[in-house]
């Protein structure tokens, strides 16, 4: 096999990993923002439907992706932290139509074990601070200041004796890292309706039993305060938490085989049938409802039914099938961007009644997805000399074959054949020329010079002052 290789990317990604709604681009415009791998798009919400803005290449591999909105500002900022650690704060630019940077760092630790789980980032809702679980047994909190920009570096004094302790990650920018006592950590999310940023965890304990615990989180003291409440023993397929807003307020925890809904001073549970929740996507702004959509690509409707604030009790209604999701995204009027990694994105229409196979789920559009590649390989189908990739691309139920016509090639432009070449460069006539115009070819006993005449074709030559024995 040759030493030598050719890597150019052929097509961009198309699976999606995450997506957010919200007002990024404008107040009174509402966005639908993509995470594909190492690229974010950006979609404006139109009567007409998605509307493409911009496509925006990363330096790293998005690992999350979230909308905030800082005190004092009308618009959304996005905050994304990629797979080494590094993170930035985007704003959009109306009058230049660009993103800018208004913060960016590393988070990384010198010491510490990821996570098995994988990175969980969170803002919470009230915009007093930033988490990020990356290591086992840390929790990572970057402050806001009062005017919603995140805290400065200096004239900070940090204990390093204390659980926390300070870590620069530009030089405007400072962060805390918490003990977390909780090592197998599932998720973690800030809840609503807190005087102080508080979190709830859901983690595995070493008899494989699952619980959630509640925590303050306090700045001053650079240490956690036990929190409102604690649900133990759970089901034991339980790995998602959502977070529910005003006026109810609370956690739902998504297990495998139950729905909780779990409070200071109220708990609720349903049975379901066996499944793993995948994704899941708010309805409506008070948190009443919520779609599920779990590894079989079946979609739920979640109710929270109350009256006057309390919670009565839960409902879920099966409502149709879509790819597989890894990211939910209710857009607005029955229409939610379906995200999947595993097959074709969708955007879907939720329909009042069912078609003649009982679904609620109408496909109004399809994303092409080629991911992910398990295997391909380079034919000829047509015999024009032509070759195509054939791939074998999705997973589980979304799994196909594709056939990729359109790409990046190689036209051979002249060949000649010649054996123990040492050495290759390539040269200019003159300083002044835009293009290189010789070859220069080392052997052990000698050097030619190659170039292209007149008819294209690639023959040997000598260049004055140059010698080749």
């Amino acid at each position: 096999m040759s030493s030598w290789n050719y890597v150019v990317t052929a097509h961009k990604p198309t699976s999606v990993t995450h997506s957010c709604v919200g007002n990024f681009t404008s107040p009174q415009e509402l966005n639908l923002i993509v995470a594909k791998c190492t690229r974010i798009e950006i979609h404006l919400l139109t009567p007409q439907g998605l509307q493409p803005m911009l496509d925006v290449p990363i330096y790293g591999r998005i690992a999350t992706l979230e909308l905030f909105r800082p005190h004092g500002e009308t618009q959304d900022f996005l905050f994304i932290v990629t797979e080494r650690h590094k993170f930035c704060v985007l704003q959009w630019d109306a009058e230049s139509s660009e993103l800018v940077t208004r913060a960016m760092g590393d988070v990384s630790d010198r010491i510490g074990r990821p996570t098995d789980n994988g990175q969980i980032g969170i803002i919470d809702p009230d915009c007093r601070l930033i988490g990020l679980h990356l290591y086992d047994g840390l929790f990572k909190v970057i402050p806001f200041d009062n005017k919603g920009q995140l805290k400065e570096a200096f004239n900070i004094r940090c204990c390093f004796t204390q659980l926390a302790y300070c870590i620069l990650t530009s030089p405007l920018l400072w962060c805390l890292n918490f003990r977390l006592e909780e090592l197998q950590v599932l998720d973690i999310k800030f809840l609503f309706g807190c005087a102080k940023p508080t979190i709830a965890v859901l983690y595995q304990d070493n008899k494989d039993a699952r619980h959630v615990k509640t925590y303050e989180v306090s700045l001053k003291d650079k240490d956690f305060v036990e929190g409102p409440w604690s649900q133990n023993n759970l089901d034991n397929g339980a790995d998602l938490l959502i977070p529910v807003p005003p006026p109810l307020c609370g956690v739902l925890i998504i297990g495998e085989e139950t729905i909780v809904y779990c409070s200071a001073n109220a708990f609720k549970a349903i049975p379901i049938r066996p499944s793993i929740t995948k994704a899941y996507g708010r309805v409506d702004v008070d948190g009443s409802r919520y779609l599920l959509g779990d590894h079989a690509g079946l979609v739920h409707l979640l109710v929270i039914t109350h009256e006057k604030e309390k919670v009565t009790g839960l409902k879920i209604e099966l409502l149709g099938e879509t790819s597989i999701a890894s990211t939910i995204s209710y857009l607005d009027n029955a229409v939610v961007f379906v995200g999947s990694s595993y097959g074709d994105s969708q955007l879907v229409k939720l329909n009042l009644h069912p078609d003649a196979k009982g679904s609620y789920v109408e496909v109004l559009e399809r994303y092409t997805n080629l991911g992910p590649i398990v295997d391909f390989c380079v034919v000829d189908l047509e015999r024009q000399g032509q070759g195509q990739v054939v791939t074998c691309s999705g997973a589980f139920k979304d799994g196909s074959l594709r056939i990729v016509r359109n790409g990046i090639g190689i036209n051979e432009q002249a060949s000649v054949e010649l054996e123990g070449i040492k050495g290759m460069w390539s040269l200019k006539s003159s300083v002044d020329e835009a293009f290189d115009t010789f070859l220069v070819v080392s052997f052990i006993s000698e050097t030619r010079i190659l170039a292209m005449n007149l008819e294209d074709e690639l023959e040997e030559t000598e260049i004055e002052g140059f010698m080749s024995q």
